[in-house]
């Protein structure tokens, strides 16, 4: 019985020393230049009172908010120039708007002035420059251009 127990202790720290091998990270930079933009939405709040049907400690329900996609289509990529260009209608208002940047890319980051990609602010300007960075340090600055309805 002692020697079934001791091979059975053998066998279980022998598997856990060799669990403790050093590891391999991925190597994502071998895919490349992945700093590319595939599509661009703007987005604004939408409110709606008691929707979540969630309380406030005093018992007041709670407001509702969700993401509202003004964009029209998808937006016009262009890899050559790194420029993607989005439509909106020409009532939007970008004063309370925010970006939604789909990629490939391992981070973005605002250049300059640009606003925080997600995040609502005043997009009146209508022309933002983001730097993309792949896995490998490929980086490109993109501009994201805002178009009205024709």
């Amino acid at each position: 019985m002692k020697k079934n127990i001791l091979i059975l202790y053998i066998l279980v720290i022998g598997g856990v020393l060799s669990a403790c091998e050093p590891r391999i990270d991925f190597d994502e930079g071998q895919w490349g230049d992945t700093a590319f933009i595939t599509n661009v939405n703007i987005f604004t709040l939408q409110a709606d009172e008691h929707e979540l049907q969630e309380f406030f400690e005093n018992g007041e329900l709670t407001p509702a908010r969700r993401r509202l996609i003004i964009s029209t289509g998808n937006a016009v990529i262009e890899d050559e120039n790194f420029t993607a260009t989005v439509t909106v209608p020409a009532s939007a208002d970008l004063t309370r708007a925010g970006i939604i940047i789909n990629h490939q890319s391992m981070r973005v980051e605002p250049v300059g002035l640009s606003p925080v990609a997600g995040i609502i602010t005043d997009l009146s300007d209508r022309e933002f420059i983001y730097k993309l960075v792949s896995a490998d340090g490929t980086t490109h600055d993109w501009v994201i251009r805002i178009v009205e309805e024709e």
